[in-house]
């Protein structure tokens, strides 16, 4: 089951990592920090035969920080698929990788979702200069866990490190969105674990994370985390829309009549 929350605790786990200066000390976290652009990331990838076109340790990561967590998420062969990329691709190149997505019909220029690969031109707006991964999209902003950047605010295309960045939907540095085909766009098809427990604020676990996939399946925002399996304030927001939307008290918690319409049980 390819689950797009896989990808995003993957990413999310790296945030605070330091490239390297030298090639050496690749997985420690801050160790040897400098900005030689080496990492565990490309080492990791240029360990699998005919990934791309060649070696990258040493180069600008932000891409194969990407192509990265999508392998440790999925394996190899599924994370090509995701990526749209094809066997000795260019993909580790911002430009490339955002094409690969076109050529498949995958790439859009607004409406991000989480688990989209977000492209962000460079300052002159010549070029496709940087990369990450969209983890979150709420109130306006897009929220996202980037390789080669920085915390600061706006687009850092080479500062250094992985970190959580926002943005406004509308920064013109936004290039666009390539989406994978996860099989959690569709819920119908998300298969969980669960047992259609009484949830409500507080409750945390498969069956949240199983209940924010349905309602974001039908439209409603559980915050800038998505389908995080904690049962925070934005999701009981959601599902209140959603009870009242569909003639049931909107009391924010789920039972077993606020379940069976989300399951279609009955219908």
């Amino acid at each position: 089951m390819v689950n797009v929350t896989q990808v995003l605790e993957v990413a999310r786990a790296e945030v605070g990592y330091l490239e390297k200066k030298t090639n050496s000390q690749l997985d420690g976290q801050t160790a040897n920090a400098g900005y030689g652009n080496y990492t565990k990331y490309a080492r990791d990838m240029d360990a699998i035969s005919g990934f791309y076109n060649g070696r990258k340790n040493g180069f600008d990561w932000c891409d194969v920080f990407v192509d990265w967590c999508f392998v440790k998420a999925f394996g190899v062969d599924t994370a090509r698929k995701l990526l749209c990329q094809p066997e000795k691709s260019l993909g580790a190149g911002c430009r490339f990788s955002a094409n690969y997505y076109k050529e498949k019909g995958q790439f859009f220029t607004k409406d991000p979702k989480p688990g989209d690969q977000i492209f962000f031109w460079n300052s002159s707006k010549t070029d496709v200069a940087h990369t990450g991964i969209v983890c979150g999209v709420d109130g306006g902003y897009v929220y996202t866990v980037e390789g080669n950047t920085s915390a600061a605010s706006g687009v850092i295309a080479n500062g250094g490190g992985v970190a959580e960045k926002k943005y406004s939907l509308t920064n013109s540095r936004i290039y666009g969105y390539g989406r994978p085909a996860y099989d959690a766009d569709a819920p119908q098809q998300t298969r969980f674990s669960l047992s259609m427990a009484l949830l409500r604020r507080g409750s945390k676990g498969e069956s949240v994370r199983a209940l924010q996939m349905l309602l974001l399946g039908n439209g409603f925002s559980c915050g800038k985390w998505g389908a995080d399996g904690d049962f925070g304030k934005a999701t009981e927001t959601a599902l209140q829309e959603y009870q009242r939307q569909n003639n049931l008290t909107p009391d924010g918690v789920a039972g077993p009549l606020t379940w069976s319409a989300l399951l279609g049980i009955g219908r």
